[in-house]
């Protein structure tokens, strides 16, 4: 579903004869994912520094004021006027107003987007607001930086046998969040074009419904009865990736992989990111770049490109960065590999660093390569950074204070990720056997840091403890983090569901590392599931589905 997607401390001077109140407020760099957006928490340090007894006091000096050169007010206004004009949609004041740093940055972003994301019928404008307000129950929403609506259903009507995406009535709009402001530049920007790839797709029909994108794509269907559902009754039918592949649609360095398995909305979006932000891109995923040049860019392309593969252009551009002793180009390359996961590449890129590594140590070289390998999921890269850390050539503390190094530490993977539970789980039948199909987003990084995962499933009626079916399935190595179980084959002992019955899956993960003899346990995941008789779980081939916009006027040339 399309919905939901600093500054240096002050000096203290004089504070010898004041009390000096400071209060840190930390939270703990961590990611979050929901079913349609992963972020990051931030770190956020609020300081109250050097109260002064003297203020409001007569005194030799002034109390210290910042007054801004002209008119405040009318120059954002001059900014939105000029932004409107310029792009073709308002920046409308509502719970919060907008200020200048945000609506210059805001402008960079849409400068990048081509003219076809542009006065786009029905979209008014963008609304500042302090945080999503229609967000499940339960949702924290604090960090999610924006969201695209309206959002929609998939039903499939049994009475016509079509495929249909009903758009919630809802007005077309994109709210930003405050969270997204506090992103760097890079972040704020990819962020804005994913949302306005969701509000392009709901403008052209969802292409990321169409037949040509979800074969690039690799998605396929599945039915879902409701539980109280009776035969000849409409049903959803839900999107699946393929655990078989490896790759889907890059991410940006503050999400994790799994977050274009999703669904084929978030994988298109991210597709047009990374079509303006990464110049790999059009090598890693040489199809989904064609579609979106002749489709959605209307040809104009932002890097050049040449006839090379994706792995003999990586280490050219790699060996030249290293020969160079261009430390950044070696950072940024690694981080473009990072975005998915390409062993055959990963294996090759360390294999350099590893040789550049053996000469005489230099601080600078040895902390920015170091730093290059958090963007690897390979254990070899983990090694590698340890050893650098063991011989002190790096400080561990160097190394942390990089986000993406952060997110690999073993602090990070044991007192937060560990923990996660799975996500986007999916009870079908196959071909007549009983399928479980889930996204694990921690996996990629349980398995960088050598860990193995057992998962563990157990399936009971609704209202009770008493479990009547339970299984495992174990997972050695890297993978993508999309898992698909053959409930049959993993069983203890045997499968006997019963039809008509509502029933409860429970799903958890059990991470263990052979080495270390170290045990993490995720939290429960749990679904409710009917197995309703003579159902059909598979979807027809090559079926077209059908948008269904509501009547508002924005929507009423797309019906």
């Amino acid at each position: 579903m399309n919905k939901f997607v600093g500054s240096e401390d002050p000096s203290i001077d004089n504070c010898n004869s004041f009390s000096l109140i400071s209060i840190n407020l930390l939270a703990q760099r961590t990611l979050v994912q929901f079913s349609s957006h992963l972020v990051i928490v931030g770190v956020l340090i609020v300081n109250l520094l050097c109260v002064d007894a003297s203020w409001g006091q007569d005194s030799n000096s002034k109390r210290p004021f910042y007054e801004y050169p002209g008119d405040y007010r009318q120059q954002v206004n001059q900014l939105k006027d000029k932004f409107k004009l310029q792009f073709g949609y308002e920046l409308i004041d509502l719970e919060l107003g907008w200020k200048l740093e945000e609506i210059k940055e805001l402008t960079l972003a849409f400068s990048k987007l081509p003219e076809t994301f542009l006065n786009i019928s029905g979209l008014k404008g963008f609304y500042h607001l302090s945080k999503l307000r229609a967000a499940p129950e339960g949702m924290p929403v604090d960090n999610i930086p924006a969201a695209t609506f309206p959002s929609f259903q998939t039903v499939y009507r049994n009475s016509n046998l079509s495929y249909q995406v009903e758009v919630d009535n809802q007005e077309l709009r994109i709210e930003f969040f405050n969270s997204l402001f506090y992103e760097d530049s890079e972040k704020f920007q990819n962020i804005v074009q994913h949302e306005m790839a969701h509000v392009f797709d709901i403008f052209h029909g969802y292409l990321s419904f169409s037949k040509e994108w979800l074969k690039i794509s690799n998605f396929s269907f599945i039915h879902l009865p409701a539980l109280d559902g009776r035969p000849g009754d409409d049903y959803l039918f839900a999107a699946l990736n393929d655990p078989d592949v490896a790759n889907y649609a890059p991410v940006s360095t503050r999400q994790l992989s799994t977050y274009s398995r999703q669904n084929p909305q978030e994988d298109f979006a991210n597709s047009v990111s990374a079509y303006i932000n990464y110049p790999y891109f059009r090598y890693s995923h040489p199809n989904r770049y064609q579609y979106l040049k002749n489709k959605v860019f209307g040809g104009r392309e932002y890097y050049l490109g040449t006839t090379m593969n994706y792995l003999d252009k990586v280490v050219v551009d790699f060996d030249a960065a290293l020969n160079s002793r261009n430390w950044n180009k070696v950072i940024k390359i690694s981080q473009e590999v990072g975005r998915g996961y390409f062993p055959e590449i990963e294996s090759q890129l360390i294999e350099k660093l590893e040789t550049n590594l053996k000469n005489s140590p230099d601080s600078t070289r040895d902390a920015q390569l170091g730093s290059a390998t958090c963007y690897f999921l390979s254990p070899k890269a983990l090694d590698l950074r340890r050893n650098l850390i063991r011989k002190k050539r790096v400080p561990l503390q160097t190394l942390l204070k990089i986000p993406r190094c952060g997110l690999m530490s073993l602090r990070s993977f044991e007192k937060e990720f560990a923990s996660w539970s799975m996500r986007s789980i999916y009870f079908f039948k196959n071909r007549g056997r009983a399928q479980l199909q889930f996204l694990d987003p921690v996996l990629p990084i349980s398995g960088a840091r050598g860990f193995e995962t057992r998962y563990l499933w157990r399936i009971f009626y609704e209202g009770s403890n008493v479990h009547i079916a339970e299984g495992t399935y174990l997972v050695e190595g890297v993978r993508s983090g999309s898992i698909k179980i053959d409930l049959e084959k993993s069983v203890v002992g045997n499968l006997n569901l019963p039809a008509g019955k509502s029933l409860v899956l429970e799903l958890g993960a059990q991470r263990m590392h052979p080495r270390q003899f170290k045990r993490f346990n995720s939290n429960p995941a749990k679904i409710r599931f009917v197995i309703q008789p003579g159902f059909n779980y598979e979807a027809r081939k090559n079926s077209e589905i059908k948008v269904i916009y509501p009547d508002g006027v924005e929507f009423k040339k797309l019906n």
